[in-house]
């Protein structure tokens, strides 16, 4: 039975399916008909190819059902021939849109590339080379635009926009004043016109005109020359001024930016100072100040007063000049190193002897990796090189020289050959003190490498230098020593100790006007002006306290302070007296210019002694020595007890401290007193008052506990005891109704309760 209804299912399925493609055939079956196509094989499906005849074109192909029923074209003789038309239609598009182009004034340069393409054109007009597109071109002709050039349409743009503005702008130009006298272009390009103030025919620009700006330029020069004759200084004014700060005019007066021959009225000496140099910044004369420049002859004759003779004109003050030494050594000297004592190299008689023979030498490091050049003497057992090897440092080569100014010339070429290679300095002055700065690495540069330098330089070197003959001179027989101890004396100082010697040595010398004994050096002393420390720092403070006294005067007095001496200093008590008490006391002038101090008798801060000796008697104190003069100092006294104690006035103010010793300590309160309090507060006193507020003292509650309290929380308001705390009931005082002390609320424990015994 189940079988049978399984077959007639199938059976069921295999009609429909068979129904669905004899309908799926006959729908193809009358599309391709319908299409022009006549099927010469059985319907093979929707998506095979179906062998049919095409009755248009009679040729036979292989259409799809499915792309049929899509609208595409089954026939490939037909789609070409379709492709054809398209072709020969594009021909023809090509040919419209060349003459789109040239009906807008363009000749295409280039094959017609489509319509959305940038296509290159050269205008007929103005002959600009662009790449327009034909949609924008044909865009343009719907708009009626005549011209497809986009610089020739940016002209026409811009004449329309200059002849809608032109009026505009002429009655502006007008109204400002200037007349037209060719056609507007545009706000920006300078415009020829008439200025009807001047009458002088200027370019200027619209833009500027609008701006509310007055462009024309002899207008402007001329509200210049007026301006510049307002502010113009009259003569005498000038004069006058001139005078007033020390000159003499020689010659009337030129402008404020220009030199003023003038002559010093300190000096005599003639100059050309700046008005506005004089009248802003106070300028003085500059052969006053030492800033104008010397005389040459001048410059000379003081050389030849140091000893030396000029070989060449006076280059400057702090140039090197060329001159000859009184032994004959040719030397570049500075003027300003020779005021200061400073003279021949070659004759010093100090550092390396220039005149005597010397040595170069190269020395390496192997710790340091460090290679080093540099000359001495290299004799006796202080010289240069015997102190670099007990630092480490080997010795490479050395060359020995005639004189040590060859050597020394051979080892600044050396040196700066090597700074400029940014070679060295390699190590540091905390590494090595002595020679440093001619430290090279031996990473960078090799030892050799240095001495192949100063073989090339020795060569170089042209080696002038004549040896000195005999020894060198010493310094102790370059001056001398009565004439050295005239001249300290002479400037100030008496001297200690003989000549040391040498210029640039330190001199223990007294100062003949303070006492004060300095070392001063007999070169800074006698070139430099140096004068006693002492004295300068005095001088300078005077000076500062004569230029703030009458500003401190008025800040005391202003503070209630009438001064009774000189202002000294602002850190120096000034003796002062009050003018609202009348003591005199000390405050300084740096507090009370900043608002911290006033009178200390005044503000309670300190008092007389008769003052301070009555308050320390009624705290009960009889002082043993006079008052100390301030609150804050010790002062031995005898309490009444008989006990001698060192208390302070400010502490008996205060009532903090006392004598230790007697009942009274501890606040100074009465023992009546006390027990007064107590019962007050509902207890009874089982012991006499212990001394202090602070104290522990027996009593009994008005409750019959047994507490210990001490005087100062009973102050304080803990009136109750535990056993009271602890049932809530407040304690009996024993006051009479509507005292403090009935209507005072318990708030605290008084005490330890304790048991009853």
């Amino acid at each position: 039975m189940a079988r049978s209804s399984f077959r007639s299912s199938v059976s069921d399925h295999r009609d429909a399916v068979r129904l669905r493609s004899q309908a799926a055939e006959a729908k193809h079956t009358a599309a391709m008909q319908a299409a022009g196509y006549e099927p010469l094989e059985p319907y093979p499906g929707s998506g095979k190819p179906w062998r049919s005849r095409h009755l248009t074109c009679g040729s036979i192909v292989f259409p799809r059902p499915a792309y049929l029923s899509a609208g595409r074209v089954g026939c490939t003789e037909c789609a070409k021939e379709s492709r054809r038309a398209i072709f020969q239609e594009r021909a023809g598009g090509a040919e419209r849109a060349e003459a789109d182009l040239r009906s807008v004034g363009l000749e295409p340069l280039d094959p017609y590339p489509g319509s959305g393409k940038p296509w290159r054109c050269c205008c007929t007009a103005c002959g600009t080379v662009g790449t327009p597109r034909l949609s924008a071109v044909r865009n343009l002709i719907k708009a009626g635009v005549t011209s497809g050039c986009a610089t020739c349409n940016r002209r026409a743009r811009g004449r329309r926009q200059r002849e809608a503005n032109a009026e505009k702008a002429e009655a502006t130009m007008r109204g400002a004043g200037y007349e037209p006298l060719e056609p507007y272009l545009s706000a920006a390009t300078p415009w020829s016109c008439r200025h009807a103030a001047c009458g002088e025919v200027v370019r200027v620009k619209a833009s500027s005109i609008r701006s509310g700006y007055d462009p024309c330029p002899i207008c402007r020069a001329e509200g210049c020359k007026q301006r510049a004759a307002a502010r113009r200084t009259d003569a005498a004014e000038a004069t006058a001024l001139m005078r007033a700060h020390g000159f003499e005019p020689l010659e009337p007066y030129p402008g404020s930016s220009v030199g003023w021959h003038c002559r010093c009225t300190t000096c005599g000496k003639e100059s050309k100072p700046l008005y506005s140099g004089v009248k802003g910044r106070g300028h003085r004369c500059g052969h006053c100040a030492g800033s104008a420049p010397l005389d040459p002859s001048a410059c000379a004759a003081e050389m030849r007063a140091a000893g030396f003779e000029p070989l060449e004109p006076y280059p400057g003050s702090d140039k090197r000049w060329l001159c000859r030494c009184p032994i004959g050594h040719d030397v570049h000297l500075r003027l300003t190193g020779v005021r200061t004592g400073k003279g021949c190299r070659m004759c010093a008689t100090h550092g390396i002897d220039l005149a005597g023979p010397a040595k170069l030498y190269v020395i390496t490091h192997r710790e340091w990796n460090a290679v080093k050049v540099g000359i001495g003497a290299c004799t006796g057992y202080n010289s240069r090189l015997l102190q670099h090897e007990r630092q480490g440092w080997d010795l490479y080569r050395a060359r020995d020289y005639t004189t040590g100014a060859a050597a020394y010339d051979v080892e600044q070429a050396v040196l700066d050959r090597l700074r400029g290679a940014k070679l060295c300095p390699f190590l540091t002055k905390d590494v090595m003190p002595n020679g440093w700065s001619e430290t090279c690495s031996t990473d960078r540069v090799t030892a050799g490498e240095v001495w192949t330098m100063v073989e090339e330089e020795t060569r170089r070197s042209p080696g002038a230098y004549a040896p000195r003959a005999g020894t060198r001179a010493r310094a102790a027989f370059m001056f001398d020593a009565e004439a050295a101890a005239e001249e300290m004396r002479a400037r100030g100082y008496e001297p200690l100790v003989p000549y040391p010697g040498r210029t640039n040595a330190t001199w223990p010398s007294r100062c003949t006007t303070c006492g004060h004994v300095g070392r001063p050096t007999f070169n800074a002393v006698r070139n430099g002006g140096q004068g006693c420390r002492i004295c300068r720092t005095r001088a300078a403070q005077a000076k500062r306290a004569a230029a703030t006294a009458p500003k401190a005067v008025e800040v005391m007095r202003a503070a209630g302070f009438e001064p009774l001496e000189p202002y000294r200093t602002s850190q120096t008590p000034w003796h002062c007296r009050c003018t609202t008490c009348g003591r005199e006391s000390t405050p300084t002038y740096s507090n009370v210019n900043n608002g911290g101090s006033r009178c200390r008798f005044c503000s309670s801060k300190s008092s007389n002694p008769e003052q301070a000796e009555t308050e320390m008697l009624a705290a009960g104190f009889q002082p043993l020595e006079p008052y100390p003069g301030r609150a804050t100092d010790p002062w031995p006294c005898r309490c009444t007890c008989g006990n001698d104690v060192l208390t302070r006035l400010s502490f008996v103010r205060s009532g903090t401290t006392g004598c230790k010793k007697c009942p009274r300590a501890g606040g100074r309160t009465d023992p009546a007193k006390a027990a007064a309090e107590v019962r007050q507060a509902g207890f009874e006193p089982l012991e006499t008052y212990p001394g202090k507020t602070t104290d522990r003292w027996r009593c009994r509650c008005a409750c019959g506990t047994k507490a210990t309290v001490t005087l100062a929380n009973l102050r304080r308001g803990r009136t109750r005891c535990g056993t009271c705390s602890r049932d809530d009931t407040p304690p009996a005082t024993g006051a009479p109704p509507g005292s403090e002390a009935s209507t005072q609320t318990p708030t605290a424990i008084c005490g330890t309760p304790r048991q009853a015994s």
